[in-house]
């Protein structure tokens, strides 16, 4: 997984910073869900009842989802316009060949 992010990071490896946004955000979203679930566990175990807000949590998990589409966006959408016209030429290539 090092090496992935380390490859990331290059330039002309084919991968791109875009890529580093998707993966990094997609890690620290995971991070920070990992955290809440384990504070939740703490929240209970310590007196038995959950003294945490699960309003402003939900919000708060929200505000993570979003910061995680923001990461991907770019990517998804780059590799959506870019790949059109690949499809495009293929389509009009077999096309041509049925004529």
């Amino acid at each position: 997984m090092l090496k992935y992010l380390k490859s990331l990071v290059k330039n002309n490896t084919g991968d791109s910073s875009k890529s580093f946004s998707l993966v990094l955000s997609a890690i620290v979203g995971a991070l920070i869900g990992v955290c809440i679930s384990f504070v939740l566990v703490y929240d209970v175990c310590v007196d038995g009842i959950i003294n945490t807000d699960l309003g402003e949590l939900g919000v708060f998990l929200m505000a993570v989802g979003v910061f995680m589409v923001g990461g991907s966006f770019s990517k998804t959408m780059t590799e959506k316009i870019l790949d059109r016209p690949k499809k495009m030429d293929e389509e009009e290539k077999t096309k041509e060949s049925w004529e």
